[in-house]
Order: structure tokens, then sequence, then C-alpha cells
């Protein structure tokens, strides 16, 4: 094939000209070859059903796990009920449980794709039973068997983009047949679409009178495909001179049959089979709607009088003094500015509904805070919440929405109805175009009989023509929706009642699932105020009673309403991750050396000095207060109030005393970065002999008495520098009631 050759049909496919040659079973979704029985389709149809949502039950289980589960997180999985041998098949994939996950969903997509099918005969089934095949799933195809292979190649055609404002492209045409039959041999398949499209752009009716036009259509696509000739009567409906027969004559057969989902998505054909042409508008390179261009042509062919006017009526389409109580100048007074309802007009001239053209992604953020004065995060859902703001009522807004409703599809169907252009799907037309054509096609054509009365369908299934029944989509039965609410309310009803047990309790019988451990009422915590790259930034804690980590906060001063918003709700994720168990660990690791602006220089802080994001400095001072992650510290030795010990002063240095849990009781744990701090001091020893004499029986002799604080000497203690060093006379030892030190004095301590 040469260079040429090879950009021809590239084009062709860009263009939407021409389909990739795909095989036949791939271009439809009628069943070919042998086909199992109505009740073993059936059967199959359900096998498929339960597979898929086993295996999407699976893949939730396995990504409820995360990537790299803990072995206590994947014992807690197994109580739930994850079976012990998919966490085995986990632990062996190396890429992890969300590998294993990925290939559940994909494995459940790839048994869903291909749908079920039978085919049948007149009489072998009744309208119910028809009926409940397409529920459960099963296509039903009323026809005699076809005799073309699965595997046999084809190509679908676009006729109607092959009308061009000078005609139709009868060269393009053949030599696009001549090539792809060159590659893919006589065997080729070639299956036309856009037949009502077709006539549309050529300025002609698609109604019971368009017989004749259609046949010449589908003649001049076997004149160009097999080398026979166009005669005058034909091309005269076509506007196009008489073809001659070729001397080189071959058998390229046509077939007009339903398209499969993957082949309308892929190709996506501006009409199907005998389908109506129903694409009034097209998405331009910017994105935006515009009139179509088959519209266009017809328009421009059959009443070029009437393209001007439909133009100016779609532009009309998006004035919004055009709908009630939404003047322009109404919209002025009520705060909106100029830039807001151009805006609003665009996206209604767009197709996009009131609620969507007035909504928070429309108008924007500095709209909405800026001219309006209201907060833009209470009208993410649509923008109805925004008008009743603005004080419309919901009367108006219903209005409007009415005479909104298809107007612009409206405009359209009026143009072509005043032009004589009108689509039809009249079941006798239908039927009888379908009986028309079926001499021109390598197989009776197959239609889809949702388009058909029943005395249509019957009157086709007796001249053999083909008809397509499609599954239908699952839709769940009533009583088992009122079962599947009731059993949704009281799971809600038994995870609060799981919430407010005491979960350090004994075990629990049955799975156990995973709780939430609420804050007390009344919380310890601490506020650090710090500024990162300028930027003010509060963090404020909140502590469980044994002083680890249950909740944050963050504010922020001077940022944008979207950015502060997102920071409190991220602070609250985090928050109930903490008392969902999430260990604190894992939100470090996550988050620290995050690199994002605002960052550089931290002020404030006296253990962290430079941050590369707000989230870095934010982790990292939790991690330094909670976790003693001293790795994370910019400083040096510095005590918990920032305070160097110094380097030349004679006191012995040690280790603070770490927080204890009587301690914890009265101290933030955060704000002590877990030590106690040197203006505290617990008494270890004396506490020691006061629990040692509750333990001793009590006597008559010590009725009265009472433990007596012994006198400090003014010294302080040489280890830890407190002034409760006092002398014990027994032994003739100092003894520091703080640290427990001890030393013989020396002379000069006794002077």
């Amino acid at each position: 094939m040469t260079r040429g050759t090879t950009e021809l049909l590239q084009t062709a496919r860009d263009t939407g000209l021409i389909s990739d040659v795909v095989s036949l079973k791939e271009a439809t979704e009628i069943p070919l070859g042998d086909t199992p029985s109505a009740e073993e389709a059936a059967r199959l149809a359900d096998h498929d059903r339960m597979t898929m949502a086993g295996q999407l039950a699976l893949a939730d289980l396995l990504e409820s796990l995360g990537p790299t589960p803990q072995n206590a997180e994947l014992a807690e999985a197994v109580c739930r009920g994850v079976p012990l041998s998919l966490v085995e098949a986990g632990l062996e994939t190396e890429k992890g449980f969300g590998v294993l996950a990925d290939h559940f969903r994909e494995e459940a997509t790839r048994s869903a794709a291909p749908r079920r099918s039978c085919r049948t005969r007149t009489g072998q089934l009744d309208s119910a039973a028809r009926q409940d095949l397409r529920r459960r799933g099963v296509g039903l195809a009323i026809m005699p068997p076809l005799e073309l292979a699965a595997d046999q190649p084809c190509v679908l055609l676009d006729l109607a983009r092959f009308v061009t404002p000078d005609g139709f492209a009868v060269d393009v045409l053949r030599d696009l047949i001549d090539v792809l039959v060159d590659q893919h041999g006589p065997d080729l398949l070639l299956l036309p679409t856009g037949l009502s499209a077709t006539l549309l752009a050529l300025g002609k009716p698609y109604d019971r009178t368009s017989g004749p036009a259609i046949r010449s259509v589908l003649r001049l696509l076997c004149a160009c495909a097999n080398g026979s000739s166009l005669t005058q009567t034909d091309a005269r409906h076509l506007g196009l001179p008489a073809i001659r027969a070729r001397t080189t004559k071959r058998q390229i057969g046509l077939i007009l049959l339903p398209l499969s989902a993957r082949m309308r998505t892929s190709f996506s054909p501006t009409s199907e089979a005998f389908m109506p042409f129903l694409g009034a508008f097209d998405i331009g390179d910017d994105g935006e709607r515009q009139l179509s261009s088959i519209v266009r042509l017809g328009l421009s062919r059959a009443a070029p009088d009437q393209l001007k006017p439909l133009l100016e009526a779609l532009d009309e389409a998006a004035n919004l003094d055009q709908l009630p109580n939404f003047s322009s100048e109404r919209l002025t007074s009520r705060g909106l500015s100029a830039e807001a309802i151009e805006r609003v007009s665009r996206a209604l001239g767009e197709g996009l509904p009131l609620s969507a053209a007035f909504s928070r992604w429309v108008l924007g953020d500095e709209i909405i805070s800026g001219d309006l004065r209201l907060p833009p995060e209470n009208f993410d859902a649509d923008g109805r919440g925004l008008l009743r703001a603005l004080g419309f009522s919901n009367q108006q807004i219903q209005d409007a929405e009415a005479s909104l409703d298809g107007r612009p599809e409206r405009h359209v169907g009026a143009a072509l109805e005043m032009a004589g252009l009108a689509q039809s799907v009249e079941p006798d037309f239908l039927a009888d175009l379908a009986i028309d054509t079926a001499s021109l096609l390598a197989c009776p054509p197959t239609l889809d009989a949702d388009l058909l009365d029943v005395d249509q369908s019957a009157r086709l299934e007796t001249a053999g023509i083909g008809l397509w029944l499609a599954p239908l989509s699952h839709e769940t039965r009533s009583l088992t929706r009122d079962r599947m609410a009731h059993i949704e309310t009281l799971a809600q009803d038994m995870l609060a009642e799981d919430e407010s047990q005491d979960m350090t309790t004994g075990p629990v019988d049955g799975p156990v699932g995973v709780r939430r451990t609420r804050l007390p009422d009344r919380r310890k915590g601490y506020i650090q105020k710090a500024t990162v790259g300028g930027h003010k930034v509060y963090l404020h804690t909140g502590e469980f009673d044994d002083g680890s980590l249950g909740e944050i906060f963050i504010d922020m001063h001077k940022e944008g309403a979207a950015f502060r918003s997102l920071m409190n709700n991220f602070a609250i994720a985090v928050s109930l991750g903490l008392q969902y168990g999430v260990p604190l660990e894992e939100y470090v690791d996550a988050f620290v050396f995050t690199r994002f602006e605002p960052a550089g220089e931290v002020t404030g802080n006296d253990q962290i000095t430079r941050a590369t994001s707000i989230l870095d400095y934010i982790f990292r001072e939790l991690a330094v207060s909670y976790l003693s992650r001293e790795d994370l510290i910019d400083l040096g030795d510095a005590s918990h109030d920032g305070l160097g010990r110094g380097a030349g002063d004679t006191i012995t240095r040690t280790e603070a005393a770490p927080l204890t849990g009587e301690a914890a009781q009265l101290i933030s744990r955060g704000f002590s970065r877990g030590q106690i701090p040197d203006n505290i001091v617990i008494l270890n020893k004396r506490r020691a002999e006061k629990e040692a004499e509750a333990l001793l029986p009590s006597s008559d002799d010590d009725l009265g008495t009472t433990t007596q604080v012994p006198d400090y000497l003014p010294e302080p203690c040489q280890n830890c520098s407190s002034f409760t060093v006092y002398e014990d006379t027994a032994d003739g030892l100092q003894i520091c009631d703080t640290c427990g030190h001890a030393h013989t004095p020396q002379a000069t301590d006794r002077v």
C-alpha cells in the first residue's frame, strides 16, 4: 500500500467518512452462526450478571484494604468476610492488592461487554416470553439464519458525509471503495449508514415519498462498489449525471444491520440504518454547539430563505430577554454584571438548561463572591439555589425552564418543517422501505422492532425481513428496592450503635468493622501560630484522653475562599481518619516534603525554620510534637520552650522525662512534645512511698499521724538542678526528691 493510499484512508477515517475495517461480529449486535436457545441464553445472561456483581464486590473489598495493608488490617478484613484465599492471592501478587482489585474490575467489565442474544422464528415465543428475555439482558433476533461469517471483514460508510455543497462526492466514494477492496479482498462487506441524513443534506424529505431516493442512494453505492451502472432516473434523484457500467465488475455485498454499541461510540454515524436524522447540532472545534452542517446543506438547497431566520432564531434562543421574568435589566438589578449575563447567555446558546447556566461552574467564584457577595461553596449543586438567593421564586424558575426546554431543537424542527424536510418514523414507511431495498442487499435488512407496531412487525416477519429486540437495561424490581432500602437503614442504625459502644470493651462476637472513636467533649490540645512563606497559618489540635492526636483545624488568613475552604475540609478529612484509626505516621509519610506554594521560610515555630509547602509544615509540626520525630527538626538541642541549654554552662545534660499517663490527663502531649516541661515537678519518690504506705495495713498507732514533707536544702540538685534536695539522717546522704539522685555531702556543702 503506497503512502498516498495510506494518507487517503487515514483522512477518510479522521473526517468520519469510513470506519476502521472490523469483523462483522464487532460491527453488529445481530447474532451470527449458531446461537444458544432462549433458555440457555437467559441462563448465561443471569450468570454474567451475577459474576459481574461478585467481581465488583471483590474489587471494592480489596480497594478498601489499601495498596499495602498491615497484618492487623488483613486480619480485620478476614473478620469482615474477605476470604483467606483472596488475602493469600493479594500477598502473592507482586504489585499488591490494588492491582488485584483492578483485575477483578476489568474482568467484571469484560464479562458484561458481550451481551447475550439468541435467534427465534415467528410463533416460537409469545410477547410475554420475549419481554422476559429482554429484561434478563438477552437480545432477540427474529429472523432466518444469516449466511455470513462472524469474522468476515466489513467497513461502515457514512454516506451523508460524502455530500458537499457541490453535490455528492462520487469520485471520493469510488476511490475509497477501490482502495478498501484492493486491501481486504472481494469478501469485504459495506455497511452504509446515514441514509436519512443523506437525503436531508441533498434537500429531500425523509418520509413515505422518499423510497425512490433511498433506493437511488443504495444503487449509487452498488455502482461504486461493483462497477454497475446508475440510470438517469436514479441519477436525477441525486442530482448527478448518469454513470456507465465499468468493464471490470465484482460482487461486493451491502448489508443493513443494527450497529453494536462499540461501533456507535467509535464511529458515531449521522444516522443509523433506517433511523431518522437526529443530530441537529454539532460540537465545533472550540467546544461550542453549532448548527449541523447537514441541516445547513439541506436548508441551503431546499429553502435557502429559511437558513438566515433559523440562525437568528438560534441566537434569540440564547437571549435572556425572551425568558419570562429573566430579562437582562432584571438580572442587572439583582447584582449580575454584564460579563455574568454574557456567560449565562453563551451557556444557554450551547444548550445548557437554566439551572446549569446559572451554576457556580459557569458564573465563576469571582462573580458570585465579588459581584453578588455570596459564598460560592453554597451553590455547588446547581444554579437554582443561586437564583433563589437572588430573589426568584420556584414558580418563576419553573416557568423559565419550561420556556427554555428544547427551544433550539424546536427552532430547527420548525425550520425543517417549513422547508418540507421533516424526518418521519412512521411504521408503514419503515416497513415499505425495508421491503423495497431488500433486493439491493446481500442479505435481508434488519429493523429495530421498537420502532414498529405489532401489525408491521408481523408483516416484516412474513416478508423475511429481520427484527431486532435489543436487551433492556436491568431494572431492580420494586420489592427488591423496598427491601434494599430497609436493609440500608438497618445497616446505618447498626453502625451508629457500634460507634456508641466503648471500643475498649471485650471482644465483639461476629464480624468486626471499623469504628470511630469520638473525642471527649472537653479536650486538650494546643494552638501553633506560624508564617510559611509570608502566609499566616494557625494549627489547632484536639487530643484524646491518653494524649494522642484526634483532630486538627487549619486556619489561614487573607487567602481565597476556595483555598481556605479546601484546607478546612482537608483538616476535617484528616480528623475523621485519625478518629477511625488511621495512624498519624501514615499522614506524616504521605504529606511531609510535598512541594507547592506557599513555601519557604517559617517564622513563629521554634523547631521548623523552612517548609516546602503548607502541608509539609503542618505534618512536620505534628510529627515533632506527637511522634518525637527528631529527624524532622531543623534546630539542634532545644527544649520544649525553644530555649537552648547553653554551650558554656556547667549543668550536666540529661534527657527530659517522658510524659506519663498521669501527666497526660492534665497536660497537652502535643504542647509539651511528649516530655514533662521543665517548670513542672512530679515527686516520683514521694508518690512511690505514698503508694507503698497505702498498701500497708493500718494500725491504731497510725491513727492521727500524717506524713511529713522533708525540709529541702537551699542547694540545687547536681543532677537535675531542682531545689528538692533533702538530707537523709539515717544514711547520711543528700537525696533529690525529683530525680532520686543521691550523693555524700562534702565538707563545703555543710558550710
